[in-house]
């Protein structure tokens, strides 16, 4: 009985074993990762007056377009978090990012599209201004 109890720890400890060698080695994907900005909102801002603080809704409402490195075939998208930033896991490789916009206007950003590389267990660090066109 005590041997039989003995190889079953044995077995356990090595069975754990296993996943813990699992531990140095990379993880699968690397990561896109930004903060964005959007501006103006208001169609005068004036001198001594704060700049509005954004509501969620206008990070929420816009996001990014991820395509592959030919520029024209789509991999992901996905919308911005509320404080305006954003993270997404992608396989290594080249990709395009372009703005998924939020239907508004004549939304454009100097920044996209751009084109990106990701390393594997890696971020990549991609800021976005969007220009919302209120003048």
């Amino acid at each position: 009985m005590f041997r039989t109890q003995i190889s079953l720890l044995i077995f356990l400890a090595l069975a754990g074993c296993s996943a813990v060698g699992s531990i140095g080695r990379p993880p699968p994907d690397g990561y896109l990762e930004g903060t964005v900005s959007v501006g103006p909102l208001t169609p005068v801002e004036r001198v001594g007056v704060p700049t509005p603080t954004p509501a969620p809704e206008v990070f929420t409402s816009r996001g990014l377009q991820i395509y592959a490195s030919d520029g024209k075939t789509p991999v992901a998208s996905l919308r911005f978090n509320p404080d305006g930033t954003y993270r997404i896991a992608l396989p290594p490789g080249k990709y395009v990012v372009a703005l998924l916009g939020a239907g508004m206007g004549p939304e454009f950003s100097r920044d996209l599209p751009r084109e990106v590389e990701i390393t594997r267990g890696k971020t990549t660090r991609l800021d976005i201004s969007i220009d919302t066109g209120i003048r």
